[in-house]
């Protein structure tokens, strides 16, 4: 069996019982980074010291992949992300694929990730949304903002922050005239929610009221 199994995105009270007990129990882990995972357990006084620790990245071989496999058929393993819920926007996708692909059972807790709290947050409608994880950096950006601008329903980034101001100016190029919620810093002590115009939001940075730290994750409504 392969767990997925949620860790904070900052707060470290933002863990379930079960995920809990899964970190403790389990004697292998597939991580996206080994380093974040053992540090996350010495900080809830779990021993790792005795676990087996495997990467896993956009980097990973085929060769590697296909050793995973191969253990998966055998022992039960955790997947533990960076931070937040393995597999939304991570490698760990990929480890789905194959567990549908080999007939491999596995199960995805509940918990932390930085999407649900922005469109729970969000000051518009989100019963229905589309999630596109992060934008391109280069190539396919603007085509993808403009496919953004088109959405008849809400559309939710993940956004860094080299980019955000730039994706303001992006969008105000475009001519949008809708709505924008902006959710930074989830879970942290300087957490802040915003929604409203582009131009509110403009304001907002430029008056350092919104200032531009941290992570970011951006709604934007037609």
């Amino acid at each position: 069996m392969l767990y997925f199994i949620p860790t904070p995105i900052w707060n470290k009270d933002d863990i379930t019982v079960r995920a809990m007990k899964l970190l403790q129990s389990l004697e292998i882990f597939i991580c996206e980074d080994t380093r974040t995972t053992m540090k996350l357990m010495q900080m809830y006084d779990i021993p790792y010291k005795e676990k087996k620790f495997f990467s896993l990245t956009s980097f990973t071989s085929n060769t590697q992949l296909a050793h995973y496999v191969e253990i998966l058929k055998v022992s039960d393993i955790g997947m533990v992300s960076e931070a937040g819920t393995p597999g939304l926007s991570d490698p760990g996708k990929s480890l789905i694929q194959l567990c549908n692909e080999y007939q491999i059972p596995f199960t995805v807790l509940p918990g932390a990730n930085a999407l649900v709290p922005a469109v729970v947050g969000a000051g518009f409608d989100t019963s229905e949304f589309t999630y596109l994880w992060f934008l391109p950096t280069k190539k396919g950006r603007q085509t993808k903002i403009k496919e953004i601008l088109q959405s008849e329903i809400p559309v939710f980034v993940y956004e860094s922050v080299h980019r955000m101001e730039k994706l303001l100016e992006e969008l105000k190029l475009n001519g949008f005239m809708g709505k924008i919620a902006i959710a930074r810093e989830l879970s942290k002590m300087f957490e802040q929610y915003f929604t409203g115009t582009l131009d509110e939001a403009i304001e907002m940075i430029a008056t350092k009221k919104l200032p531009i730290k941290g992570e970011f994750v951006v709604g934007i409504k037609n």
